[in-house]
This record gives structure tokens, C-alpha cells and sequence, in this order.
């Protein structure tokens, strides 16, 4: 009883783990509002986004919060591809809510992971991630 007890601990365990285990460290490249939102929207810190652009609004916060999501590229990247390719999921819902229509990425995919593939956390990689914005 005590070892189905313990296998079924170890086995939620590995279940709440990521199968990706890549983890990103974004560092800017200079010291810009712009370069700092594409930051923020790779470390998927929605609410400090959220933040910077009533920040830095000249009119209405929804209006400048889709005209910075639509103008500002991370990396040569439309912002909502740029969080989306680094896994950084709670932004990219907001920013691609916000992102112009040709640009969006649909949200109809559906992701199966082998939990098998779990096997090895311990050793997790971080890649340093160097961010620049264009306007």
C-alpha cells in the first residue's frame, strides 16, 4: 500500500513538470521603453506589460496597448510570435488578443506531450535570449 502510495506522488510529480525544461533569460540590448516591453513579453510577466503600457499611453490605454502590440517587433518578431516562440504563454493570450488579424496566430492547436519524455529535469537549460526592438 505504501509503495502504490509513493508512485502515485512520484507520478503527479512528473506530471506538473513542463516537458520542455528549456527555461530563457532575456537581457536587453539597450535601455529603450520598446526593447523593455519585448523583455517583458518573453519572461511572460503579463501584468508588468500591462504596467509599462498605461505607463507610457498617450490616449487610450486600449488604443496605444494594440498600436505597441502591432508596431513594436521583438527580434524582427510581431511581439505576440516573440512571447509565443519562448513559451511564454500568458502574454502571448493578451498580446494576441491585441495583435492585428493578418498577424495573429490561431489558437486552435491541440499539444500532446509524452509524459515519458519527462525523464530528465534535473537537468534543465537556460539560453540566454539578447532582445532588440524596432519600432
Amino acid at each position: 500500500m505504501k509503495i502504490l502510495n509513493l508512485t502515485t506522488v512520484v507520478v503527479i510529480g512528473l506530471l506538473s513538470f513542463s516537458a520542455n525544461a528549456t527555461q530563457y533569460k532575456f537581457i536587453a540590448t539597450d535601455k529603450s521603453v520598446e526593447t523593455k516591453i519585448c523583455v517583458l513579453a518573453g519572461s511572460n510577466d503579463k501584468f508588468g506589460l500591462k504596467r509599462v503600457f498605461r505607463q507610457n499611453r498617450r490616449g487610450s490605454v486600449a488604443i496605444d496597448s494594440r498600436f505597441y502590440a502591432n508596431h513594436i517587433t521583438c527580434n524582427d518578431m510581431v511581439m505576440a510570435h516573440f512571447a509565443y516562440k519562448y513559451d511564454a504563454l500568458d502574454t502571448f493570450a493578451y498580446l494576441n488578443g491585441l495583435t492585428n488579424r493578418e498577424d495573429k496566430i490561431p489558437n486552435t492547436n491541440v499539444e500532446i506531450k509524452d509524459i515519458v519524455a519527462v525523464s530528465n529535469l534535473t537537468n534543465e537549460k537556460t539560453k540566454i535570449i539578447y532582445v532588440g526592438s524596432a519600432k
